[in-house]
């Protein structure tokens, strides 16, 4: 490792807390499971929702609506995390109030389709 490339890894470390690893790891992880919802129609990784209770016509629309969920929230939360390196961890209040009421718009979201998909006369 040159001179140069120890630096740079000084200064991003420097900015970075255990915090915004974490977010940007979860933002990650979210985008990856957002995708294999989405693409592969995986119902069995949406949260606590049992698979029975959506029709199989509605499965489709589902998975659509989940995973597109996650990967916007995912990218949400990774943008977020590089914006906090932008400003050099500036600011560090407003990013959580920020991720707060994004989570909390996030899982709101989430029961709005599993109510809309839910049939209980399965």
């Amino acid at each position: 490792m040159t001179l140069k490339e120890e630096n740079v890894e000084e200064v991003l470390m420097k900015f970075l807390s255990l915090f915004d690893i974490m977010i940007l790891l979860l933002g990650l992880a979210l985008i990856v499971v957002g995708l294999i919802i989405w693409i592969r129609q995986n119902v069995s990784l949406t949260l606590d929702f049992n698979a029975s209770k959506i029709r199989e016509e509605d499965i489709k629309k589902f998975t659509s609506s989940y995973g597109i969920t996650y990967v916007v929230m995912g990218i949400f939360m990774s943008l977020l995390t590089l914006l906090g390196l932008v400003f050099e961890g500036k600011h560090r209040g407003i990013s959580v109030l920020i991720y707060i009421i994004a989570y909390i718009a996030f899982m709101q979201i989430i029961k709005k389709i599993q109510r809309k998909y839910e049939t209980y006369n399965v």
